[in-house]
């Protein structure tokens, strides 16, 4: 089967000038072509210098709805989603460019919420028009990326730092991230508005309301399908990502935190930037996904298994050319991006087949619990009334709530019955009969007992129901209106696609008319049509000089930045090739070498059993001891369980020797004697200028000769 790509959509969203701008002066520099969805931007430095020119699949100007941005853009995407596919729409920019009113927009009026909100309504809308044999189940998340830290927004401590891990079967995942599963629309904005009080955001002279970290609000929907009595699975997940925007500090202002701030959120956004031209660079063999933690959270959004739009805002004022030419740069290289979506069919990680699994063993509880007369207790145990209806299938759970409210009636009936027995038998002495109204009593306790039981359990069944959301229209009306809507939007694809495809042809025709012989009435009238058509191709040539110049200093930069880091990495790799020949003996790097094992959840070496070494248990001791002495009594009990722990784990030690590396217990007490003196010798200032320069040299050349002798290289720093 021959695998389906699809590029990644861009769309381009610009701002109006703001009172600010407008207060200083500032012009609008961009024309946006809405209907051929073109970009044009000019230089305001360079008056003569021919606008830049780009297309995208769509285009909203400053007059833009955010009904009409979500319909265009973030739809189609939730539409993929709830049929099994993953998708990610995220939002793009140059810090104050409108992106975080873009995602989210204000609750009030409801005309101004963004594609966040408006995807909770959209999705339970289509679930209640869903067919009544699909089940789902909908989970919500919220994170944000601060200062190269991931944080979880909806967790009570949000300055746990959480973890990114790799499942070969599902993906990136966060570790320990909490997941909320949700009823409605209302539930969502609530997680929304909760997560965006914890959010970073700080003011900076750009933004008043600037977002300091990145945001990534997921929504998972898990359906189950019966058909043709088999179940069937499909989980979609929907990533609404808001990127902080990248800062100038000459124009932000930002000092102290806002400064360390800028400089993750340009370093995380360099790095996208990076991972977008490796992507599109047919040559390239390493996606630099790594290199940042937005990058691995947005692996699978870039050339993986997600149908992707990125949504590029940019600022129309003349001060902002550069970062906006650089925005329209990266989203026109991003159109390039392949990614291959696939539907997700029953995934390992599925939560809803075991949720429902779940509520039919709480349902055959209760159905035994009721036919066994209303106990859920010990089998054995007497029953005090006999049931009058018996419920085969507690589908209902409405109609098991009646038997055991009818049971409750009958019990408390049966009771007094028993009581008023027992108060008139006369045979019976006081002691017998307060004997059998105990015993009634405990009866009555236990029956009780059991009826809690059996109305907690419909609570908990009646809890883990509403979880799952029902369809909620006829299998073939919903049929029906799927199909209606897939028509309906294959037409509007249809109709974009013949629409663009015309534009095109009027563009080339055009150009081919500059070329068609035309009839002139005098030599004039041909000398001004010939000069205006030499100025228009002149103007073209300009255009494409220029473009090839910028294609060329862009080009040269990205070599230049790749170059600065092929030396650090480069010098990196010597110190650490220098500390491995000066400071660890060959045959012992050996064996480093093989306990060496690559993590890559921590995306580092470790080596076994380097916890428990003899200098580093030695540390740790000391450390206990310290922090014991500052506790108080209370907290030392619990100190003191791993204080002995570490002194009766026993300590290895080595020193090197002439013969090599041996454990120190192992050393003759001669040559203890030597290591001890050489130790305290390290740790003593020696002061060179006490000593005549003949003395200094002569004890130099013994030193490297004895260390040359024992271990050429171990205490080095030496010429050798």
């Amino acid at each position: 089967m021959s695998k389906k790509f699809e590029c990644v959509r861009v769309v381009i969203r610009c701002r109006p000038l703001n009172d600010t701008e407008k207060k200083d002066g500032h012009v609008c520099i961009v024309n946006m072509d809405t209907k051929n969805g073109q970009v044009t931007v000019r230089n305001p430095k360079v008056a003569d210098e021919v606008p830049k020119q780009f297309t995208f699949d769509q285009i909203f100007d400053t007059q833009s709805l955010q009904e009409n941005v979500y319909n265009q853009t973030a739809h189609p995407i939730v539409e993929s989603v709830l049929e099994g596919y993953n998708g990610t729409i995220f939002a793009y920019g140059q810090t104050g460019t409108g992106k975080t009113h873009t995602m989210e927009g204000k609750d009030d009026p409801p005309t101004l919420r963004g594609i966040i909100p408006r995807t909770f309504d959209h999705i339970f809308q289509r679930i209640e028009n869903m067919a009544k044999n699909k089940q789902f189940l909908v989970k919500v998340s919220f994170l944000e990326l601060y200062n190269e830290e991931i944080r979880d927004l909806l967790s009570k401590n949000i300055k746990n730092k959480l973890e990114i891990r790799e499942n070969p079967d599902t993906g990136i995942y966060i570790k320990d991230l909490s997941k909320f599963m949700i009823e409605n629309p209302q539930e969502m904005r609530e997680k929304l508005l909760h997560g965006r009080e914890n959010r970073a955001v700080g003011a900076t002279a750009m933004n008043q309301d600037s977002s300091r970290s990145h945001s990534l609000f997921q929504i998972t929907v898990e359906t189950n399908e019966i058909v043709q009595g088999q179940s069937h699975v499909t989980v979609g997940k929907l990533n609404l990502v808001d990127l902080a925007g990248s800062e100038r500090q000459s124009k932000t202002h930002a000092t102290g935190d806002r400064l360390k701030e800028a400089i993750n959120i340009n370093q995380s956004l360099t790095t996208l930037g990076n991972v977008i031209s490796a992507l599109v660079d047919n040559k390239s063999q390493h996606i630099p996904y790594r290199d940042s933690k937005l990058t691995r959270l947005l692996q699978d959004s870039l050339g993986g298994n997600t149908k992707t739009v990125m949504i590029a805002n940019i600022g129309p004022a003349d001060y902002n050319f550069d970062e906006t030419l650089s925005t329209l740069r990266y989203a026109n290289r991003a159109k390039q991006i392949k990614n291959e979506p696939k539907i997700n069919e029953d995934p390992k990680d599925a939560q809803i087949r075991q949720f429902q699994e779940e509520i039919l063993k709480l349902k055959q509880q209760l159905e035994l619990s009721i036919e066994g007369g209303g106990s859920v207790m010990s089998p054995g145990q007497e029953v005090l009334v006999q049931k009058v209806v018996k419920v085969k299938n507690v589908d209902k759970i409405k109609e098991a709530e009646n038997i055991i409210e009818r049971e409750k009636e009958e019990l408390k009936k049966k009771i007094e019955e028993e009581r008023r027995k027992i108060d008139q038998q006369k045979n019976l002495g006081e002691e017998e009969k307060m004997k059998l109204l105990k015993q009634l009593q405990e009866k009555e306790e236990q029956a009780n007992n059991a009826r809690e039981t059996q109305q907690k359990l419909i609570k908990t069944i009646q809890k883990m129901e509403q979880k799952l959301v029902n369809g909620h229209t006829e299998v073939e009306e919903a049929r029906r209106k799927e199909k209606e809507l897939e028509e309906a939007r294959k037409l509007i694809e249809k109709e974009k696609a013949e629409a663009a495809k015309r534009a095109l042809e009027l563009q080339k025709k055009e150009e081919f008319n500059l070329e068609l012989q035309t009839k002139y009435n005098s030599i004039k009238e041909e000398l001004e049509d010939k000069t205006r058509r030499i100025k228009t191709l002149q103007q073209k040539t300009r255009q494409l000089e220029f473009e090839n110049k910028e294609t060329d200093e862009f080009m040269a930069k990205e070599i230049e930045d790749l170059q600065i880091r092929k030396r650090e990495i480069l010098q990196e790799v010597k110190l650490k090739q220098f500390i491995l020949d000066y400071f660890i003996p060959p045959k012992f790097l050996e064996t480093m070498q093989m306990l060496a094992l690559y993590n890559e959840a921590a995306e580092a070496w470790t080596i076994q059993g380097l916890d428990y070494s003899g200098k580093l248990t030695k540390t740790q001791i000391q450390q206990a001891i310290q922090e014991q002495q500052q506790m108080n009594v209370s907290d030392q009990i619990n100190s003191e369980e791993k204080l002995q722990e570490l002194l009766n784990h026993p300590n290895v030690y080595f020193a090197y020797t002439e013969e090599g590396l041996i454990r120190e217990e192992q050393l003759a007490p001669q040559e203890k004697k030597k290591v001890q003196k050489r130790l305290q010798s390290a740790k003593k200032p020696q002061s060179a200028k006490k000593r005549p320069s003949s003395k200094r040299i002569e004890s130099a050349k013994k030193s490297v000769n004895l260390q040359e002798q024992n271990y050429p290289k171990a205490k080095g720093l030496t010429s050798k």
